[in-house]
């Protein structure tokens, strides 16, 4: 029937996509998740566990060299001196596809991330993630096998 809106993937599908990608992939398990399943979508929300603008942009690269398409985007909340950094993409299995946000949040450094205004969204390219990750202190862990 045409015109008939996607079934979402059930929460039990969501969370074996996520876990499967995870382990394949061997990425950095999240500090958080929230996983929300709809009638016309599901979704998932990873906060790593990094605490710096170079760190977080580090995880998000990482989970962005394992996914098809990626936006990435940075936002200063109108309270307080935070940059939360986040890209979005999807997870695609044979259940179905689940939207994927990566997110972390630090301190606020112009001099890193630029001027960024208090509520401002600004859309980040996976270069200038590449430029801020390459002050990284360390490696970052890699999930268990």
């Amino acid at each position: 029937m045409s015109g008939t809106p996607p079934i979402a993937v059930t929460l039990v599908q969501a969370t074996h996509l996520l876990a499967t990608h995870l382990s394949e992939h061997a990425l950095a398990q999240p500090a958080s998740l929230e996983m929300i399943s709809e009638p016309q979508r599901s979704r998932v929300t990873a906060q790593v566990h990094s605490l710096t603008v170079p760190s977080i942009a580090a995880e998000l690269l990482a989970w962005a060299d394992t996914l098809p398409t990626v936006t990435a985007q940075a936002w200063r909340p109108p309270c307080g001196d935070r940059v939360h950094l986040s890209m979005a993409s999807t997870l695609n299995g044979p259940a179905g596809t689940v939207e994927l946000t990566v997110y972390g949040g630090a301190d606020h450094d112009p001099a890193v991330v630029g001027d960024l205004a208090p509520g401002e969204y600004r859309a980040v390219t996976l270069d200038a993630l590449r430029a801020w990750a390459a002050d990284a202190p360390h490696p970052l862990p890699m999930a268990r096998r």
